[in-house]
């Protein structure tokens, strides 16, 4: 019989109060360190109870599926290298569920109060800091706007949101609150996110309906301030910096229609792929399907995410869960909280920060099955001191590709491709370069500056069909980059020339056919753009594909 002891639940607070400050744990590294710190407090739980308990509930559920099937995908990932990295970021989702199972459940309600905490504190620090130090402008600004330690101010304004419906929820009030709750709602302004600015109104709404007295009013009153207070700065100043934004909210605008052209590319991929890209496929083979200018991490969309992600299964199972959880919540503001939170992840990548995911999993509420008590020690040991070590390995790889550190960090982790690419793109050795490349390609065919490398390196050598081959497939996961295109000219040029100058003729015929073929390269590309698809002419980048005057020169000569 396990040990009647009570845990406290003061680590994990302190855990979920500073993990937002670690970037949110977007980085791979940062994750690495959630999961040590979880895998520890695993063997903390069985040593002080003699057992652990196990609630067999959807949200284990959901959290075991998605670490497993990130990691089983690594199998046929785009990048093996790059998923293996994926499974440690997402690995801290099923063990924050088992250390919070640990927890008493009077104790466990009250771990939601650090977010409000968390994100008024960031604030006035990200805030405060940047005044007194301005050379730390990048580390909590991106452009004007306020992101906190999470460095991306939609997440974060997203943070400080489920932080204000938190504090709206709470019966008893004090000045502190009042305090706080101030403080939210000014970083949500200075913030910039148009689309948390337009959910904090749908709130404010919701609030002006369920509560009452003085919070009412307060609430209303300053987000009524808020938006005086924007309208007046702008008409006063001319400016538009984060709070001007919210009066050049849009359906026509260049970010919203951006965020529907990654999806509308996304979705013919998710069709064809059940099983998944694995993770960051997305990114490494975007340039094969884009049907205009962009370069993007994530295609700001959760739930497309998970499906390029992960597959078809996961995806489906993640979005059953959410909803069953949305309609057995008991009160309010858990259905607010999610709503909240799934509008928001349709238009962006909030759970590529994995603090959110935790939050999620709170609102969620992680109790609502079988309990099984597990005693074993030798199997809790060995997984903890085996996560640990794994987490440890793979996070000082990423720390170290992070920070710029790219040799030693390949040297930890060899299959840390970013690293790879840094090392490739600061390479003027032609063997050096082509010895990266193959190894880029060993765990990635979809690396298009791999490819030009292989074609740079064969173009050394002479060998002009190696250089065809590798840098029609460089174009064809690059489309709109007219630099491959140029690129691609003068190697023909160079071997048509030279082959015309040895007596070769045939293969003058094959560089000068080839040359002829790019002007209908570019036009292809620009046929995949005009298509269905008129929204690649409404964003801010625009396909330029034209070639230069003189080389139409050049090709007219050779007519």
């Amino acid at each position: 019989m396990e040990k009647e002891i009570r845990l406290t639940a003061r680590p994990l607070e302190w855990f979920l109060f500073l993990s937002p400050f670690l970037g949110g744990g977007f980085f791979e590294w940062t994750s690495c360190l959630f999961a040590v710190f979880l895998a520890g407090y695993l063997l903390y739980c069985r040593r002080k109870r003699g057992a652990l308990l196990i609630v067999c509930s959807p949200v284990l559920f959901l959290a075991a599926s998605l670490a497993a099937c990130y990691g089983i995908g690594s199998f046929w990932a785009v990048d093996r290298g790059m998923a293996l990295l994926g499974f440690c970021k997402f690995l801290p989702l099923p063990l924050f569920v088992l250390v919070v199972m640990q927890i008493e459940k009077g104790e466990r309600e009250k771990l939601l109060d650090t977010v409000p905490v968390s994100g008024g504190v960031m604030t006035v620090l990200s805030f405060g800091l940047r005044q007194l130090f301005p050379v730390l402008w990048d580390r909590f600004y991106v452009g004007d706007r306020l992101a906190g330690f999470f460095q991306y101010p939609n997440t974060f304004a997203l943070f400080l949101l489920v932080g204000i419906i938190l504090l709206a929820g709470k019966e008893r009030w004090s000045g502190i609150r009042f305090l706080n709750l101030a403080v939210l709602v000014a970083g949500i302004a200075l913030s910039g996110s148009r689309t948390v600015f337009f959910l904090l109104g749908i709130v404010a709404i919701v609030f002006c309906f369920v509560l009452k007295g003085k919070v009412r009013w307060a609430l209303c009153l300053g987000l009524a301030a808020l938006v005086g207070a924007t309208v007046f700065y702008v008409a006063l100043t001319g400016k538009i910096p984060a709070m001007g934004r919210y009066l050049t909210a849009s359906l026509h605008s260049s970010t919203f229609l951006g965020r529907m052209l990654y999806a509308k590319d996304a979705l013919p991929v998710i069709a064809r792929t059940p099983f998944g890209l694995g993770y960051m496929g997305y990114f490494y083979t975007q340039g094969s399907f884009q049907t205009g200018v962009y370069s993007v991490l994530n295609v700001h969309n959760e739930l497309l995410q998970l499906f390029l992600d992960v597959g078809w299964i996961p995806a489906v199972v993640a979005v059953v869960i959410l909803c069953r959880s949305f309609i057995r919540q008991e009160t309010w503001n858990g259905r607010l909280l999610l709503a909240v939170l799934a509008a928001h992840s349709m238009l962006d990548f909030d759970l590529q920060f994995v603090c959110i995911w935790f939050v999620l999993f709170l609102i969620m509420k992680v109790e609502g099955g079988q309990v099984w008590t597990y005693r074993g020690r030798i199997f809790v040991w060995a997984g903890s001191v085996v996560v640990m070590g794994f987490c440890l390995w793979l996070g000082i790889g990423s720390y170290l590709y992070r920070s710029g550190r790219i040799e030693e960090a390949v040297k930890v982790y060899p299959g840390c491709t970013g690293a790879w690419i840094s090392m490739l793109a600061q390479t003027e050795d032609v063997e050096e370069m082509e010895r990266i490349a193959d190894e880029i390609l060993s765990r990635n065919q979809s690396v298009s500056i791999a490819h030009s490398a292989k074609a740079r390196a064969a173009y050394a050598r002479g060998d002009f069909e190696t250089v065809i081959s590798c840098k029609q497939r460089a174009i064809s996961l690059a489309r709109y980059e007219l630099d491959e295109y140029l690129d691609y000219f003068q190697m023909l040029y160079v071997g048509f020339q030279m082959y015309l100058a040895g007596g070769d003729l045939d293969s003058a015929r094959v560089c000068r056919q080839k040359l002829s073929e790019i002007p209908d390269m570019l036009e292809e590309a620009l046929e995949r753009t005009d298509g269905l698809n008129a929204l690649a002419w409404k964003i801010r980048d625009k396909p330029e594909l034209v070639l230069p005057k003189e080389y139409q020169e050049i090709l007219d000569s050779l007519q």
